[in-house]
């Protein structure tokens, strides 16, 4: 009987996670039709880092008969996505609050709301501030008289959505080693300690997520990791006098 109980309960579970998934897909759906719809419009916005510093011969191009058409859909989708997010984020809210407490539920929601801020803060920040940067060194640096640029328009909205997904995880830093913080997992000792290691390993992560060897563009990346280290060793003090 408890057996039954128990795959009962199961069954219950995956409906529910069944049906939000419904939602979330229909949700999806009715985003990507408009998202699409409106392709022109969602491509000159995403290419507005690229476009403030494109030489003046230069244009983006693609190469393949399909190649526009599969960055058009590519874009509408993660667009779409990004739209879907907060029912996404709902969902799975509403899936685990039964199983919380009062005051769990309080913790749990300013989580959630802290770290979806963070992560348009740092997507907004990579945006408006770094990919301009990024793309300007790329291009106008190794550009001649008779070298000229003309960007793919597949890899150039790959490496902008790379580089917006970097800069949005990095942004979650403070927020992760809070978490860590509070559940004794780390110290801001224990992080003043590893600080040389902390230094060389956001190097080599800067490097690998920089895409060009030149030091000015790999410094945007690195800064941001160096300051959310130290910020890390404060919050993890901040934290363990509150505990």
């Amino acid at each position: 009987m408890v057996d039954n109980e128990k795959k009962l309960t199961f069954i219950e579970h995956f409906g529910v996670l069944r049906k939000s998934f419904i939602r979330i897909v229909i949700f999806l759906i009715v985003f990507f039709i408009p998202c699409f719809y409106f392709r022109d419009i969602l491509m000159d916005l995403s290419l507005h880092p690229i476009l403030e510093t494109l030489p003046k011969d230069s244009k983006i191009i693609f190469s393949k008969p399909t190649e526009g058409l599969a960055t058009n859909i590519k874009l509408a989708f993660l667009t779409s996505i990004v739209l879907t997010t907060p029912l996404i984020i709902y969902e799975i809210w509403s899936f685990i609050k039964p199983a919380l407490y009062e005051n769990e539920r309080y913790f749990s929601a300013i989580i959630i709301f802290l770290g979806t801020s963070l992560f348009l803060l740092g997507s907004f920040f990579c945006f408006l501030f770094v990919a301009p940067v990024a793309f300007n060194i790329l291009l106008n640096e190794y550009t001649t008289e008779v070298i000229t640029a003309f960007p793919n328009i597949s890899e150039t909205i790959g490496f902008l959505s790379s580089l917006i997904l970097s800069f949005g995880i990095i942004f979650e830093y403070p927020l992760i080693i809070y978490l860590l913080s509070k559940l004794g997992l780390t110290s801001a000792n224990f992080l003043a300690s590893k600080r040389k290691y902390a230094v060389l390993i956001c190097t080599i992560c800067s490097a690998i997520l920089t895409p060009t060897t030149d030091v000015i563009s790999m410094m945007f990346m690195l800064i941001p990791l160096l300051v959310f280290y130290e910020i890390g060793v404060l919050i993890a003090k901040i934290t363990r006098k509150r505990n």
